[in-house]
């Protein structure tokens, strides 16, 4: 019944210290429910039922105040002791000694005036009388509560339920011109709920028209069965663990007779040390204490699964909106890639051709690296550019679909990246030529050297060449793009299921607790899954 120590930090990790403290309290009440040295039998009934008769009779003395009203406001609590003593508890923590008297024990719990009026003081009380026995009827180790009944104040049926919730055993008794009544029905379903069959047992006290053997048996042999189907269908099916029948009034004048030892038997059978009644009963509470607890667990583990879905659910719209929006930023970027690539091979061409027209002109054909120098140098400001046209435009796209835009320094690798290689123009060597003239038009002409024709070839070539490079780069300035404009959302990240691993874990360690307290009929059996 403890929580182990790694659980009880995930569940405090996960669901906070005041529940995981909440919990652990829970299981050390059962635990002490399981080995507490005293076992409680409560009495319990509607008021009139003669709950207080019936005890007087067990007890085989005259104590308890008995009558036509509700009489019993306050839990008496019998047990034996090396003499009679009766104490009251006060606001104080100290106790109020009274005689061990019916007039004095009647002066602490009557709820009735001799007007008829109820007893504030006995309303507004301590709600709780002891009474110690000598040579007492009350087993060694265990307890009898007289608890007030129900149906009568609201104060007085409140009393009654905190009795029941103390019982290891509730002896119900019922009243035989009324078996149970609406409130009784309801008050037992629920101490099942709670509790199961096994701290249940049922008295029913039979009031005869004549306290006479005949009619007696006559009760039991007309009667008794309708009664038992009556009990079954008030407590829809559930057996309780012992059931008797006796006619108290009728027993106290001759103990021998009318239900009087199978009373008496009833509950010492239940909580006897030789019978696993008592053993039972004190399961039956530890398992009504965890209960509770068994089934918080439940529905915290189906909000779990409902959390989880939810935030999958959001998850998952995350990730979709998200691979759209890169989808959309991919496409838009390589066609701008491609729309660039195209101009900068147009551009090529055209640096080609600028440097190629000098040689086109019959002039002196240089020798010192200039048509290579000319022909990267106007490379080099197209491609750069160009970079700059590409940046803005992948910008702008990157800005409407939720990506980064290019820095100032993202816009430098670029330019470095599509910066072409230095251009070398070999010139052709025997070049020769001179002037001519045309006759016809009576003006000279230029004659284009061989070597001149060569060398503008070659620039031709070189700047198609710087064109085609820079198509091959392509790959690597998508990779550049993706890499300088992420998406701005963050990535989604997978939801933790952690809170719901350690509500199964302790739904696991509960339902072993459990079954521990035998705990294994329909109405133990505690699930949380997914709805």
């Amino acid at each position: 019944m403890v929580l182990p120590p790694p659980l009880a930090e995930q569940l405090a990790r996960h669901h906070g210290t005041g529940y995981r403290d909440r919990l652990c309290a829970g299981l050390e009440r059962a635990r002490e429910a399981l080995a507490g040295p005293v076992t409680t039998v409560v009495f319990g009934g509607h008021f009139g039922a003669g709950k207080s008769s019936l005890l007087n009779l067990l007890t085989c003395r005259q104590l308890l105040p008995v009558g036509d009203f509700p009489q019993t406001g306050v839990a008496c609590v019998i047990r034996g002791g090396p003499a009679d003593r009766v104490t009251t508890p006060r606001p104080d923590g100290l106790r109020d000694i009274l005689p061990c008297t019916p007039a004095a024990i009647a002066g602490a719990v009557s709820l009735i005036a001799a007007g008829g009026s109820y007893r504030g003081e006995v309303l507004d009380g301590p709600g709780r009388v002891d009474i110690e026995l000598a040579d007492s009827a009350v087993p060694p180790g265990v307890r009898w509560i007289d608890s007030p009944g129900i149906g009568d104040t609201g104060a007085t049926a409140r009393r009654a339920a905190a009795a029941a919730r103390q019982a290891d055993l509730l002896v119900w008794v019922a009243d035989s011109r009324q078996p149970l009544s609406m409130t009784e029905e309801d008050f037992l379903r629920e101490h099942l709920r709670r509790r199961g069959p096994a701290s249940l047992a049922v008295l029913v006290n039979v009031f005869l028209t004549e306290d006479t053997p005949g009619l007696w048996d006559r009760f039991l042999g007309t009667r008794a069965e309708w009664h038992r189907r009556r009990l079954a269908a008030a407590l829809d099916g559930a057996r309780p663990a012992g059931l008797a029948f006796v006619s108290v009034r009728a027993a106290t004048a001759d103990p021998t007779g009318f239900g009087g030892p199978e009373a008496r038997a009833l509950p010492a059978r239940l909580t006897g040390p030789r019978d696993d009644g008592a053993a039972a009963a004190r399961r039956a509470r530890a398992a009504s204490l965890l209960r509770p607890h068994a089934e918080e667990t439940a529905f915290r583990i189906r909000e779990q699964h409902s959390v989880l879905a939810q935030e999958r659910a959001r998850t998952a719209l995350a990730e979709a909106e998200l691979a759209a929006r890169s989808e959309l930023f991919r496409a838009h970027a390589e066609r701008a890639v491609d729309h660039t690539l195209r101009q900068w091979t147009a551009r090529a061409q055209e640096c080609g051709d600028r440097v190629a027209a000098l040689l086109a002109a019959g002039r002196p054909v240089l020798r010192d690296g200039a048509y290579g120098s000319l022909l990267t140098d106007l490379l080099g400001r197209a491609a750069t550019s160009l970079a700059h046209e590409l940046a803005t435009a992948v910008s702008a796209h990157a800005g409407r679909t939720g990506h980064a835009v290019f820095t100032a320094g993202a816009v430098e690798r670029l330019v470095a990246l599509t910066r072409p290689e230095q251009a070398v123009v070999e010139v052709a060597d025997g070049l020769g030529g001179g002037l001519s003239y045309d006759r016809s038009g009576g003006r000279f002409g230029a004659r284009v050297p061989a070597g001149a024709a060569r060398t503008r070839a070659v620039v031709l070539a070189a700047a198609a060449a710087a064109g085609q490079d820079g198509v091959r780069r392509r790959r690597r300035i998508l990779e550049l793009l993706h890499g300088v404009c992420r998406p701005l959302a963050p990535v989604p990240v997978a939801p933790d299921t952690g809170p719901l691993s350690v509500l199964e874990a302790l739904q696991g360690h509960l339902a072993h607790c459990l079954e521990s307290c035998g705990a294994t009929g329909a109405h133990d059996r505690v699930t949380g899954g997914a709805p």
